[in-house]
């Protein structure tokens, strides 16, 4: 996935593997892919996932504090990238 996104850009993974790629950051030694599958099916794409409430992320089992503090990290990134414009 790794090489697929540094190769193609991000129309290159599919949601579920975005989220396990940001999941891993956080959960280095886990399989991500059931919290990432969860999280689709929970809140139905990947914006929705990141941006969803912290009390509804907690109810994702395996998520834990690690993993939620990494969605909510994109969400703060991105945030912050289209409050600036891009180039």
């Amino acid at each position: 996935m790794r090489a697929r996104l540094l190769t193609a850009g991000p129309d290159g993974v599919a949601d579920h593997e975005l989220l396990e790629m940001v999941l891993f950051l956080a959960l280095p030694r886990r399989d991500t892919k059931p919290i990432a599958r969860a999280l689709l099916a929970r809140f139905g794409s990947f914006a929705a996932a990141v941006s969803a409430p912290l009390t509804d992320l907690r109810g994702i089992e395996g998520l834990g504090d690690a993993g939620a503090a990494a969605l909510k990290t994109i969400q703060a990134a991105a945030l912050r990238l289209a409050r600036a414009g891009l180039p």
